[in-house]
């Protein structure tokens, strides 16, 4: 598979995904809500910031940024992420936020933000990736990525189901190492839990197609059907619970200016 093959692969998969993919929640309740003050707890500001939110997804972190941030750069691969978000930023008045469709290292600009934000994107894995994270933040990087962990209960039966071995993801514990190699301070926050997270069957459905495809395997949809019954818990209502361990790394550019 050609580079621009394997680009329209990613793009197609999270395309995928965006059909299904979590929104922007308001409250103060909420998962994304609960990091955010921890990462201002260790002293980021946001506010009248620039903001780089890499892999921003359908603008779950995105939304909560640009209510204080004077500018949020909002980059992803999926158009049909980046759609959602402008719906979402529409319904709650909000115009400063830019819309890039890009791949990460496609991304062309010069500019420096105060702070650069990264949650979860699979984008950054390689040094090069890493590097550019690096000069496009003028102060802040904040970073999450999976530390080893993220078991959905769904999921795993039907990996067994069709012998498929899952991806481990390590992408914050391999992001922390990589800090580490070169000798660029750091704070880590451990953060665990249990994601429980309830759709309708069609949406669970195409969830777990869309997962399945990243191995080849194509569901028998009576079987679906079948085994997702179990995890019906109020009627129409099919919930996951995936627990998690993430690292959430944060560094400052500036701390030896």
């Amino acid at each position: 598979m050609n580079v621009v093959d394997q680009k329209d692969t990613k793009k197609d998969f999270w395309d995928r995904k965006a059909r299904t993919f979590p929104r922007f929640e308001e409250g103060e309740h909420t998962y994304e809500a609960g990091i955010l003050n921890r990462i201002r707890k260790h002293g980021v500001d946001f506010r009248g910031s620039t903001v780089l939110d890499v892999g921003c997804g359908s603008g779950m972190y995105t939304i909560r940024l640009a209510r204080e941030a004077r500018r949020v750069t909002a980059l992803d691969i999926s158009q049909q992420m980046l759609d959602f978000l402008r719906q979402d930023a529409v319904t709650q008045g909000l115009d400063n936020i830019d819309y890039v469709r890009s791949e990460w290292m496609d991304f062309q600009s010069d500019a420096t933000y105060d702070i650069v934000f990264c949650s979860m994107t699979p984008a950054i894995q390689s040094d090069e990736s890493r590097f550019q994270l690096l000069r496009h933040a003028g102060r802040w990087t904040v970073f999450m990525g999976f530390a080893g962990v993220m078991n959905s209960q769904i999921m795993t039966g039907l990996y067994e189901h069709y012998d498929v071995t899952p991806k481990v993801f390590t992408n914050g514990t391999d992001m922390r190492l990589w800090l580490e190699d070169h000798s660029i301070p750091y704070t880590r926050y451990p953060v665990e839990g249990t994601w429980v997270t309830p759709k309708s069957l069609e949406a669970r459905m195409d969830s777990c197609a869309t997962f399945l495809s990243q191995y080849g395997v194509t569901p028998d949809q009576d079987h679906l059907k079948e085994y997702l019954a179990r995890f019906e818990e109020e009627p129409g209502q099919y919930v996951d619970r995936t627990d998690y361990k993430i690292d959430l790394l944060i560094w400052n550019a500036q701390a030896d200016s």
